[in-house]
């Protein structure tokens, strides 16, 4: 059994299903950031086919990422943090995990990283660039999204595993605006945050999200979700109606 709620943006069924193969659940690494705000309610909704409508990406941020990559590809590693073990920049490309199978599902990583290291020594690293203000939260909040990178690098659906060494944020942030020769531009520093990435940490992600995903109720629903007071609405109208 299960109910529907549906108004525009929400179409929903939440219930058991039956399956003779394993559900197939696509995660994507830059929708594990800011684990900690998150409703457990909606992210297991999310994850059993939730949709709502989201806001355009800005495409100021597109041109900027394809900008940064263009500007660190093939350079050395050093062009990121001088204290880095020796090794090439290149473009990071899309990455795709096997599945792992728990509770029922079969979890599958799928995303875009923006770049990767190739360290001398065999090894590489996970670069993500955020445009932001650098601080020292930014790497607790964008941990969870380069662990699924590492995840999916060490256990790839296609090709050898790679051993992940380092992983971090370079982070722009403007500092000034100045005039140049080809007109007026930004001046940018560059900050390198290095993260550490829990041991086995996607591992429990999986085991949380199963029995969220098996049933959305019965996950705890955050205080103060806006999400989870128009869910409510919704239904309430949809009974009446």
């Amino acid at each position: 059994s299960g109910g529907q709620a549906g108004s525009g943006g929400l179409l929903m069924r939440w219930g058991k299903k039956d399956r003779s193969e394993p559900q197939v659940v696509k995660v994507a690494p830059s929708g594990l950031s800011y684990e900690k705000y998150e409703c457990d309610r909606c992210v297991g909704a999310w994850y059993a086919g939730e949709r709502w409508f989201n806001n355009p990406f800005p495409g100021i941020f597109a041109k900027l990422d394809s900008q940064q990559r263009a500007y660190f590809d093939g350079l050395p590693s050093s062009a990121i943090d001088p204290a880095l073990p020796p090794g090439t920049i290149r473009n990071g490309g899309r990455v795709k995990s096997a599945p792992y199978s728990f509770g029922g599902l079969d979890f599958v990583i799928g995303g875009s990283m923006d770049a990767l290291i190739n360290f001398d020594d065999g090894t590489v690293g996970i670069v993500d660039y955020k445009s932001s203000t650098a601080s020292a939260t930014l790497g607790e909040a964008y941990m969870p999204q380069l662990a699924a990178y590492r995840w999916a690098l060490e256990n790839p659906a296609e090709g050898e595993p790679k051993k992940v060494s380092v992983a971090g944020l370079l982070v722009f942030s403007p500092t000034a605006m100045v005039d140049t020769d080809q007109g007026r531009a930004n001046l940018l520093s560059t900050t390198w945050i290095p993260v550490d990435i829990e041991p086995d940490w996607i591992l429990h992600k999986f085991a949380r999200l199963a029995p969220l995903i098996h049933d959305p109720r019965a996950g705890a629903v955050k205080e103060g979700c806006g999400v989870c007071q128009i869910r409510s609405e919704m239904k309430w109208r949809w009974r009446v109606c």
